[in-house]
């Protein structure tokens, strides 16, 4: 009697786990359990918004202020085998003789340091490193010189950027920090209009409008087949193939 009902219990946890949102938590928590052992010199900073184009946020996973300057990272729960380009959008993931897109992370944390920058213009200078991490230790295919480790490895890609790109005191980290967070937004405010925001603008695209300036959609063919382009272009030089 007792099998069934722990047999039940694992499916509906197996079943709460492939959902994205609790996917991606998980893989979070993961991280920042392993990060959570890096010691005094290290400032770590984790799930914060900062402001980015067009009034929208983007959410950064974790920031690791270290004497080598900032750490951004870009957490997926991802699994199977990943492959694609370190430029494009999607990538592909294989698992069990099945595949399926998924974001790139590498592009994703690119804008995550471009908009680090757009905001502290007092970082000039301080140097931003992007680091992905797989929590769930998918095996990569992929050309790139951004690291892309497990949460183990993170720690020690960490501390070896530290130590050999050394550049700032522990007064200067400091100092960093605060600029960091003085752009930060956190709390639950800060997710749920992120959220808001992007099923509006989600909402405007599904019916012909740009997602950001909200002017008609145009339908245009190139070499590479059928793509939507803003009426404003090119004030307005938003584009997309297949969707937001």
């Amino acid at each position: 009697m007792l099998y069934p009902i722990i047999l039940a219990l694992l499916v509906s946890l197996y079943g709460i786990y492939t959902i994205p949102e609790i996917k991606g938590w998980v893989g979070e928590r993961v991280v920042r359990l392993f990060l959570s052992v890096l010691r005094d010199e290290f400032i770590i900073i984790n799930n914060i918004y900062i402001p980015a184009y067009d009034g929208m946020y983007t959410q950064i996973d974790h920031i690791v202020i270290a004497a080598c300057g900032i750490i951004v990272i870009e957490t997926k729960n991802y699994s199977g085998k990943l492959s694609g380009s370190s430029r494009k959008k999607y990538w592909t993931a294989k698992r069990g003789g099945e595949s399926a897109k998924v974001y790139n992370p590498i592009r994703q944390n690119s804008y995550h340091v471009k908009m680090l920058k757009d905001n502290c213009p007092q970082l000039d200078g301080v140097e931003i490193f992007s680091v992905i991490c797989l929590a769930s230790g998918a095996k990569v295919d992929i050309r790139t010189k951004i690291p892309i480790t497990g949460p183990v490895g993170l720690v020690k890609v960490i501390k070896e950027l530290s130590k050999t790109r050394k550049k700032y005191n522990k007064l200067q980290i400091r100092e960093i920090e605060g600029t960091v967070r003085g752009i930060a937004i956190v709390g639950d405010s800060a997710a749920k209009e992120h959220k808001k925001m992007l099923t509006a603008r989600k909402e405007r695209f599904r019916r012909g409008y740009c997602p950001r300036c909200n002017a008609k959609l145009l339908r245009k063919r190139g070499v590479r087949g059928e793509y939507l382009i803003c009426s404003n272009y090119p004030i307005c030089k938003f584009r997309a193939s297949n969707g937001i």
